[in-house]
């Protein structure tokens, strides 16, 4: 890595910084603005002594003005500090986070190398053979890809391939504990569901890279020089549709992470997704923020890995300026 690049990046990195700080204060005055009280989830619906909801409001900062309790939250934040949890157990909130980052990190590079593997071969074959069966059966299956909810597409699953067939188990809690065979069926629907829509997506977006890149005159020029048809295709050709296919994954990572929110809770897959969902209907305002902040690092940090790679497949690029 040049020099050039590396004090780029370090650019990058500190301009993040007021990004996550932003997010971490429209987070949490959302969270506190959204009707609901952690408290009254916290406790016994049958204990409504107002001295024991008082002293348990006071016990988690939550008796202070809001200014003041973003203060002490970014005081503690600066530090590493996520605080702990209002529920699971009063746990330490980068401790949950860890226990259940593992699962969605896996359940988002599978899915996501599945979808590349299957996309990316489809719409090249896709734009080489413009408006035959394959094109349209695929133009029309990604048009279907993109328009049905993932959400329904995993409760069909469940239902026929779980309840009616008896294949796969419908749900991934015991995932951690299974050997690798019983990982692999916990995670078959889960995957799926998370892939099929970037198939989908990934295929329509190659075919018109690879379209637009056919036509180009270097293309013409290198089939001039004698070289056979596929040489030009996947020497030329593919290399430089693959370019913007990039920028395209980076922003695909995001779009599975929110997916995967409500993904993981119908599979009950123990992930970020699950550990996020059940923070919200708890009104868990600690655990909501951490992992909002941590996903928000991550986005940016798949931003900034995706504008380094331009630079390695295309020497066009420039960092520095």
């Amino acid at each position: 890595m040049s020099s050039g690049v590396l004090r780029y990046a370090i650019r990058r990195i500190f301009g993040a910084i007021p990004l996550l700080l932003g997010l971490s204060l429209i987070m949490f005055g959302l969270v506190h603005i959204a009707p609901g009280d952690p408290i009254q989830s916290m406790i016994s619906p049958d204990n409504t002594d107002p001295a024991f909801i008082e002293q348990a409001r006071k016990n988690y900062g939550l008796d202070k003005p809001l200014p003041i309790q973003y203060a002490i939250y970014i005081g503690k934040l600066v530090r590493g500090d996520f605080g702990r949890a209002i529920t699971f157990n009063g746990k330490p909130v980068l401790e949950l986070i860890k226990e259940r980052a593992g699962a969605t990190i896996i359940l988002q590079i599978v899915s996501l190398a599945i979808a590349l593997l299957i996309a990316i071969p489809l719409g090249v074959l896709s734009a080489t053979k413009q408006y035959s069966l394959l094109d349209n059966t695929t133009t029309v299956g990604a048009f279907i890809g993109l328009a049905l909810p993932n959400f329904w597409i995993a409760l069909l699953l469940q239902f026929y391939l779980s309840v009616k067939l008896g294949w796969l188990p419908a749900i991934s809690t015991d995932v951690n504990n299974a050997a690798l065979l019983g990982k692999v069926k916990y995670s078959v629907m889960p995957v799926a569901v998370l892939a099929f829509p970037s198939i989908a997506y990934f295929a329509r977006f190659m075919r018109s890279a690879m379209l637009e890149v056919i036509n180009q005159d270097y293309m013409t020029m290198a089939r001039a020089k004698g070289l056979t048809d596929r040489k030009v295709l996947y020497r030329h050709g593919f290399r430089n549709a693959l370019i913007p296919m990039i920028t395209v994954t980076g922003l695909q990572v995001s779009r599975i992470l929110g997916g995967s929110v409500i993904i993981e809770k119908i599979f009950a897959w123990p992930g970020l997704g699950s550990l996020a969902y059940d923070a919200i209907t708890q009104r868990d305002y600690p655990v909501i923020l951490g992992v909002t902040i941590i996903a928000g690092a991550f986005v940016i940090m798949v931003n900034l890995i995706v504008d380094l790679l331009y630079v390695v497949v295309d020497p066009r690029v420039s960092l520095t300026r």
